[in-house]
């Protein structure tokens, strides 16, 4: 028995991934054939069946134009019609274009009507349990798409024997384009393998040039065969184009349709052939991960150094460590110049942010080139890119080390009374509110109607009602209260302790603009812990006479309270109520 796994993928060129994905379907068309035969056949006839009504729509009105204008009499009508009075012809020929059409539409939705049976079929006929989430409507689209290739291709074929007996040129043009277009894009990734995953991510836009390039070229062979005089009749040149274009049309739906199978190609073999089993696949090396393969690493870090520092590491062995940050996509990277000396102590840190983290990444680097005085962070050197993923480049003091557990809490309490004092520039402060919300207009959006039916008894129905009569009250003081820079997320890889006992930060990519004393810890000692870091605040930045302690520990329960709501953690934000009314 099989076992239906992928490796990971490497670029290849057009021919071997469109002999790997015909190779992968072959047994799914042989099993598809065997258990389901009718519903092959119905759904390959109904989408010629709606090829040919679309082809239909498409030339009835141009003949419906002829006729309106009256410049010539109408041809390649029924004899039955052609004796009726032009008025009659003009109506009938309008509601065969509207027949046509509805036609057209009534198919498409009987084809998904029929695969969505015949993956049902095929399903039960496999005699498996379940396979991964999502498995019906995997099956379903996988089932559509090999029925869909089969059809298109026997219409594709169908097409250029009728190009062949209506205008042999045009056929010609056809097959030297569908073989010109592969053989240009295997030969640029053969030059480059960098554009295969650039071609992969773009396919669609690709085919859609492919459609229209074919009609373009076409068009240029109607033009030269007018030009020397040998143009065929116009109506034959009329059906020919649009036969030509629904013929490329549908085969770049074959590669659409055979590059999406081919992705889930472990998915599929699985659903389908009863002698392979699932498991899951290996996970497809992106560009971003290329990125971080040794030799292409240093490659890019000696370039970035050199061209942000000038600094010349010809021949300088580099010690590389590498952190996750975030959910995968941000890698931190704490480079070491080996045999360097005392230079040796001045590390490096390059953070990596892959496309999902662009808006961090900004973030991070707003607050850096705005406002790093002050911060507890590595020195800032500047930002770059690396093959269009933004790179941010610190320093870093290779005898500084990443806290333990133990040194953690205390890390944390420090770094978060040095953030209260911490003044952020009125540049960036601006910024920020043009960007995001801060909380005080994020609390008039409570919804104390989801508070009041997550409330446990009538005591706290009444507390919730209380607090939402007083809620005007404690807005307007959130308003007044300074704002200050907060760290919601911060985990242990991200303090690190230097020699003289200090705590720095060197992930700043989730930083927020609270009031003073938001994301402070609830406990039983923090109006007691509020006091003494507005205290040690008060000395390094003015802040107004009237906050105190109770006002930033207010803060602070907001933030949590309006945390949960925002969650839907409704019976959680309820059973603050009563600590927000003390």
């Amino acid at each position: 028995m099989g076992v239906a796994i992928e490796a990971p993928e490497r670029p290849a060129g057009v021919y071997p991934a469109m002999l790997r994905a015909v190779r992968s379907c072959l047994p799914v068309y042989r099993i598809l054939l065997a258990h389901t035969p009718g519903h092959v056949v119905l759904v390959v006839g109904t989408v010629l069946a709606s090829q040919l009504s679309l082809l239909m729509a498409l030339w009835l009105p141009w003949k419906l134009v002829v006729m309106l204008t009256g410049s010539q009499g109408p041809t390649l009508l029924p004899r039955v019609l052609s004796d009726m009075p032009q008025k009659t012809q003009v109506l009938v020929v309008g509601g065969a274009i509207v027949a046509a059409y509805v036609l057209h539409l009534a198919a498409e939705k009987l084809i998904d009507w029929l695969c969505e049976r015949g993956a049902q079929k095929q399903w039960q006929a496999s005699e498996k349990t379940g396979l991964f989430n999502n498995q019906s409507k995997t099956a379903r689209q996988a089932y559509q798409r090999l029925l869909r290739s089969a059809a298109a291709l026997v219409f594709a074929g169908l097409a250029m024997v009728a190009l062949a007996a209506l205008y042999p040129p045009m056929l010609l043009a056809a097959l030297l384009w569908c073989g010109l277009v592969p053989s240009a894009l295997h030969g640029a990734i053969a030059w480059r393998p960098s554009l295969a995953h650039g071609m992969r991510d773009s396919l669609n836009r690709l085919m859609s040039g492919f459609v229209q390039g074919g009609f373009f070229c076409a068009l240029a062979i109607v033009v030269w065969q007018y030009w020397r005089d040998a143009l065929p009749p116009l109506l034959v040149v009329l059906v020919a184009l649009i036969l030509l274009r629904q013929a490329l049309q549908q085969i770049a739906f074959v590669a659409l349709h055979f590059a999406a199978l081919d992705r889930q190609r472990s998915q599929v073999r699985a659903l389908f052939l009863p002698d392979v089993q699932w498991q899951a696949p290996a996970a497809v090396r992106s560009p971003f991960d290329e990125l971080l393969e040794p030799a292409r690493r240093e490659q890019w870090m000696r370039e970035v150094l050199h061209s942000q520092l000038g600094l010349p590491l010809e021949g300088m062995r580099l010690e590389v460590q590498t952190r996750t940050l975030g959910a995968g996509n941000i890698k931190a990277l704490f480079v070491r110049r080996l045999d360097g000396g005392a230079a040796s102590n001045h590390g490096f840190l390059f953070k990596l942010f892959d496309h999902a983290r662009d808006a961090a990444a900004q973030q991070e680097a707003d607050l850096l080139d705005l406002g790093a005085a002050g911060l507890p962070a590595f020195e800032w050197l500047g930002k770059t890119r690396v093959s269009g993923f933004a790179c941010h480049l610190m320093r870093w003091n290779t005898q500084s080390r990443r806290t333990n557990a133990a040194e953690y809490a205390q890390g944390v309490s420090a770094l978060r009374t040095r953030l209260m004092a911490y003044e952020p520039p009125p540049v960036l402060v601006e910024r920020y509110r043009r960007s995001r919300t801060l909380l005080p207009e994020r609390l008039p959006h409570i919804r104390f109607d989801a508070l009041r039916e997550a409330a446990a008894h009538k005591v706290q129905a009444d507390a919730i009602e209380s607090l939402r009569l007083a809620w005007p009250s404690f807005v307007q003081a959130m308003q007044a209260m300074p704002l200050q820079l907060i760290q919601p997320h911060l985990s242990s890889n991200a303090i690190f302790r230097e020699e003289d006992g200090s705590f720095r930060i060197h992930d700043w990519a989730d930083w927020r603009l609270e009031p003073l004393g938001a994301g402070w810890p609830l406990s039983q000692h923090m109006a007691r812990d509020l006091e003494h870091a507005l205290a040690q605040a008060s000395a390094v930045r003015a802040l107004p006479a009237g906050v105190t302690a109770r006002q930033a520990g207010l803060a602070a329960r907001l933030h949590e309270f309006e945390r949960r709501h925002a969650r839907e953690n409704y019976q959680g934000a309820a059973n603050m109520v009563a600590g927000l009314l003390r």
